[in-house]
Parts: C-alpha cells; sequence; structure tokens
C-alpha cells in the first residue's frame, strides 16, 4: 500500500487537505484545478476503514477466479510466442470503411494538431515531439494513445492537410510503437486496427504508393496476430474486442471473408455468455454496456455491406442491448453512472441510437442486470439490485447494493461519487465504497470487499468480492421494495429500501430497514445522499428538512419523516469524463437500537422554506 495514499492504520489520507486534479480539455494544455476537500475525504476514509485496508480475502470466493488466472498465466509464454511471430501476408485493398459510433470534434482536432493530446484524464504537450516517443503518464493515457481512438476527430475538418498530417502520426507508430508493451496488447491492438480501418479513406486519401504498402502491410500483420492469440485468448472484454475487430477487418479487406467468418464463431460465443437476457452486460456496467455496442455494431453493418448473413445470437443481442441502454438513461438524455460508468453526455448516446431500427422499449425491472427503474412526469430513479458481478469483469463493479440515481428534466438530485478512479488512479477504491453511494452504510463498511492487499490485488486485479449473495426484490407498479444481505455475515442485518415515485413524478417516498436480531446491538449506521453538482443545499435549523435549489431556481423538498436528524457534509463527484467536482451531501446517521426504520421523502416544494434555513 502506498503510504502517501494511506497511513499505517488506514483511516485517513495523508496529506489530503489540497487535491490537484488534470483537467480534460479540448481547448486548453495542461492546467490544473486545485481543489480544497478535507471533510469529504475524511467521511469516505472512515467507511472505507473496514471494507478496504481489514478486507481478508477467502479461498471460497476467489478460488474459482485464481484457477483460471493461474491458466492464463500458464499460456502467456505461448501468446508472447504466437504475438511476435513474424507475419508476412499483406491484405490487397480496403473495401470499405467500417462505421463508428464516435464523433468528430474539430476542437479535439485542432489540439492534436498543436500537438496537445488530452486522454483519459491526463493532457500532454508533445513540444514538437511524437506522442510515441514520450514516457506516458498514465497506462490509461498509453492506452487511448495507442488505440488511435483520437485519430477520427482529424476528419472533422477532412482536408488534404488533415490527411497529411493523420498518415504522419501512423508513421510515427510506426517508428516508435515496438518499444512499448501497451501497444501491442490484444485489446489495444483490435481497437487500433478497427481505427486504422474506420479512418481508411482519411489515411489514404493523396497517399503515396509507399505509405499505401506500409499501411496495409500493418493491417495484415495486426489480423494475422489478433488471428493466432484469440483462440487463448482468456474471457473478458479484450476478447469481444479481438474476436469483433476480426470480423470487421476480415468484412472490410477484400480476400479476408475466411478469417471474418472464422471469428464470428468465436464472437458469437462471446456474445451468448456475456450478454444477459435483459440486454445488460455481465459486468453490470453501463460503460461497458456502451463498449460492447461500439464493437457489434460496427460487426453487424459490416456484415450487412457485405450481403452476409448476421448470425441470430449477434442480432438478437444486439437488439437486447439497445433497450437496455436506454434503461440506464436519465432523464437529461446522459448515462448512469453506476458500476464505474462515466457520465456520457447525450449526444454520445444518440450515436448508438441510430442504429437502432426496432426502437425497443425499455423494461421496468432489468432482473438479470439486477437493476429497477421507475420514471414519470419527466423523473428518472434507477436503483441498484444486483449482486456483485464474477471476475474478471469484476475489476470496475462498486458496493453499490440499493444505491439510488434520481434525476428530474436535465437535472441530477441525487448521484454517486462515479468512477473516481478515472480522474485520479488512486480514487479508485474511495468511489467503489459503498459510503461513495447513495444508499445505506452499516458501521462505516462497504456491503462489498474491495481486494487491495498486494501481491493478491496484483495477481486477481481489483476485484470486488464478497457482497450480498443475494437480494430480494418486489414490484408493484411505482412502487420497489428490495433487501440485500451484504451485512448479514458480518453484523447479522439485512439492509431493506422501499421507494414509491408518485404517479406525476414530483414526489418520492422512501424508507430504510435494518432487519435482524443483531440490531439489538446498537450498530451505527449513516444513510448518505450524494447530491448532483450543480444543486445547491439549504438545511431547515430543526435538522429535519432541506430544500434543494436547481440551476433553474426550481425547488426540491428532501425531509425525515421518522428517524434521525439530517446532517450536511462535502462530497465530491466525478462531473464529467475525467473531472470532479466538490457537492454536498445529506447524511442521516442513526443506530439500530433506536432507529432501526428511517422514513424519509423527496417532492417537488413551490415555496421556499423562510427565515428557519441556514
Amino acid at each position: 500500500m502506498r503510504q502517501w495514499a494511506w497511513d499505517r492504520c488506514g483511516s485517513r489520507l495523508a496529506g489530503c487537505g489540497r487535491i490537484t486534479v488534470l483537467l480534460d480539455s479540448s481547448r486548453a494544455r495542461s492546467r490544473a484545478a486545485t481543489i480544497l476537500a478535507p471533510s469529504p475525504w475524511s467521511t469516505l476514509e472512515r467507511a472505507l476503514l473496514r471494507s478496504v485496508v481489514m478486507s481478508q480475502t477467502t479461498l471460497a470466493s476467489l478460488m474459482g477466479y485464481g484457477a483460471r488466472r493461474l491458466v492464463d498465466r500458464s499460456i502467456a509464454t505461448l501468446r508472447a510466442s504466437l504475438w511476435r511471430r513474424h507475419v508476412a501476408n499483406v491484405p490487397h485493398r480496403v473495401l470499405f470503411a467500417p462505421e463508428t459510433l464516435g464523433e468528430a470534434d474539430a476542437n479535439v482536432a485542432g489540439d492534436i494538431y498543436a500537438g496537445v493530446f488530452a486522454l483519459a484524464g491526463e493532457t500532454v504537450d508533445t513540444a514538437g515531439r511524437s506522442p510515441f516517443s514520450i514516457e506516458p503518464p498514465t497506462d490509461a493515457w498509453a492506452e487511448a494513445l495507442h488505440g488511435f481512438g483520437w485519430l477520427h476527430h482529424l476528419e472533422a475538418n477532412a482536408t488534404e492537410l488533415s490527411s497529411t498530417n493523420a498518415r504522419a502520426l501512423v508513421d510515427e507508430w510506426f517508428a516508435h510503437a515496438s518499444v512499448s508493451e501497451i501497444a501491442h496488447r490484444p485489446d489495444v491492438t483490435a481497437e487500433r486496427l478497427v481505427n486504422w480501418l474506420v479512418q481508411s479513406p482519411l489515411l489514404l486519401n493523396g497517399a503515396d504508393p509507399a505509405f499505401r504498402q506500409r499501411y496495409m502491410r500493418a493491417l495484415g500483420r495486426h489480423m494475422r496476430r489478433l488471428e493466432r492469440i484469440l483462440p487463448v485468448q482468456p474471457r473478458g472484454m479484450a476478447r469481444l474486442k479481438v474476436a469483433a475487430a476480426l470480423v470487421v477487418a476480415g468484412s472490410s479487406i477484400a480476400n479476408e471473408q475466411r478469417l471474418a467468418r472464422w471469428a464470428l464463431g468465436t464472437l458469437g460465443d462471446v456474445v451468448a455468455t456475456d450478454i444477459l437476457p435483459d440486454g445488460g452486460h455481465v459486468s453490470r456496467s453501463p460503460q461497458t454496456l456502451v463498449e460492447a455496442l461500439s464493437y457489434l455494431i460496427p460487426v453487424r453493418e459490416a456484415l450487412l455491406r457485405r450481403q452476409q448473413a448476421i448470425p441470430e445470437v449477434l442480432r438478437d443481442a444486439i437488439d437486447r442491448m439497445l433497450p437496455m441502454l436506454r434503461f440506464f438513461v436519465h432523464s437529461d438524455g446522459a448515462l448512469s453512472t453506476f458500476h464505474g460508468a462515466r457520465p456520457l453526455p447525450a449526444s454520445a448516446l444518440e450515436s448508438a441510437f441510430a442504429y437502432d431500427d426496432v426502437r425497443g422499449q425499455p423494461s421496468d425491472n432489468a432482473r438479470y442486470s439486477g437493476f429497477q427503474r421507475l420514471a414519470a412526469g419527466g423523473t428518472v430513479l434507477l436503483l441498484d439490485t444486483g449482486v456483485a458481478p464474477q471476475p474478471p469483469f469484476a475489476d470496475k463493479a462498486h458496493a453499490s447494493a440499493l444505491a439510488v440515481e434520481l434525476s428530474h428534466g436535465s437535472h441530477r438530485l441525487l448521484v454517486s461519487c462515479g468512477a473516481l478512479g478515472t480522474a485520479r488512479e488512486e480514487w479508485d477504491a474511495v468511489g467503489r465504497a459503498t459510503a461513495a453511494q447513495s444508499t445505506l452504510v452499516v458501521d462505516d463498511t462497504s456491503s462489498a470487499k474491495l481486494l487491495t492487499r498486494w501481491p493478491l490485488r496484483r495477481w486477481f486485479g481489483p476485484v470486488l468480492y464478497a457482497g450480498p449473495t443475494g437480494v430480494d426484490v418486489r414490484r408493484s407498479a411505482l412502487t420497489v421494495k428490495a433487501s440485500h444481505d451484504g451485512y448479514l455475515a458480518a453484523y447479522g442485518l439485512v439492509h431493506e429500501r422501499r421507494i414509491t415515485l408518485g404517479e406525476d413524478g414530483l414526489a418520492m417516498i422512501g424508507e430504510d430497514q435494518l432487519i435482524g436480531q443483531d440490531r439489538l446491538d446498537g450498530r451505527a449506521f449513516a444513510i448518505r445522499f450524494h447530491i448532483g453538482p450543480d444543486i445547491k443545499l439549504r438545511i431547515e435549523k430543526g435538522r429535519r428538512k432541506a430544500l434543494l435549489v436547481l440551476p433553474d431556481r426550481s425547488l426540491w423538498l428532501f425531509a425525515v419523516d421518522e428517524g434521525p436528524d439530517i446532517a450536511v457534509e462535502e462530497s465530491i463527484v466525478l462531473a464529467d469524463q475525467h473531472r470532479v467536482r466538490r457537492t454536498s451531501q445529506l447524511v442521516i446517521a442513526g443506530n439500530t437500537l433506536t432507529d432501526d426504520t428511517v422514513r424519509w421523502h423527496i417532492a417537488r416544494h413551490a415555496l421556499p422554506l423562510g427565515d428557519d434555513t441556514e
């Protein structure tokens, strides 16, 4: 454990008074914003004291995954050997450019022309050097750079100069990429192959024969190496990416349909196991669902372009996934932030919905994915009613049992802290703790454990485990009653949450209860409601009511009808894909001996509270 992140007892972050966050801006070079945040960290750290620092791994919870990892490691040498074998086959020509869900941004293109690469939360000014020769600030930045997902921005100004610059960057990769292990990872290679094909018109427009030869040779090398690696690629998103990339490449390059048919069989197997019956991804992450669609939709479109039959398993999966993506969309049109999802804007999702011919509406009960959705009158409430996914899909999962997200119109009222690790890697554990979600926390302990001990974390990854084994859900119209046993083994307690949304969407009634004989032991608990960063709070002096003032000056009232008083604490939230903002949280802290049931409500409010507010 790095000493600057935790002290010996793990209860406080050293030097946490000032936190510097690198902004991801398309117009600015390296800029930093300093956030003064002592209070939210002390609160969140206490919640992590047991769930992160003191968590113990168990053989029962990780034995199966450990065995699979052992097999994966045993064939690592074989994979490396296959990966580095010389490939001589050079494709003849690219028949068409595959579809992409990415949107070109002329501002980002301008930054790239200036040598500024804002990727994965880090902004690097190359100062005239090749970006591929620079020591990457983070692995995530290197993955994004070598994946070439940024290349499509140059298409925003599709000129001869754009093509010249694009070719120059690809040539720089040819010259420098051999020194980077990340560049040759199968998932990164798959992404790069697809992006080079998508931008083939940009790259080949005005290209001389020498570049065309280098480009086609590189495509062939990528395809043959991915073809060799796919049979031994372990289960996970990387396997889906590799299989999908080979189908896209085999369909869009002349005389490669044999490769496409072969990879399509593997892709069908991956889709059958990783896409749930309700359309969710097995990771339970909305972000991973979007990522999977960004590969599967181009596969479908490439097969249609070549007038090839689309396997039923692939067609049905996409038809289920698109309505499920709508399930995760809030009233503001942006994506939910459960389980590591970043707050993708509505425009990023519309590119996927543009390929939805069925326009199927989502079910309100996603029982396979483990979520409930209540929607009425411009209000959307999402409730996490699932268990932790199995490895290898638990490395970004959050301990968010029965957590809620609430939106109305263009505003987020109740949120989670989000995937803080995307803004700063060392914040990953904080953002995944139960205290960082809008739900109940017992004894400052998360409802699931996060593997952090070295070398276990190095071996298994930062997986979430030993959480709820079951979540009981009962639903009737706009009422959901759910309970989880994440605190049963350690505290003998079951958390039950009941939520009812009014038919007009302007009022929500909630009840949280801790059930079990062990509640007489007098365990401390806290119900946390993280507030959207654009909302201002006014608290009644009696500490029973709080007024939420939205940017459009509308008012919502949060009130405790039964239970302890309300406290206001500071918090932080991932405001966009890589930037955090300060916000507030409402906290109802009590004791199971005297306050085992808490009733509360949120409602649109017509008038201010008056002079008795702080």
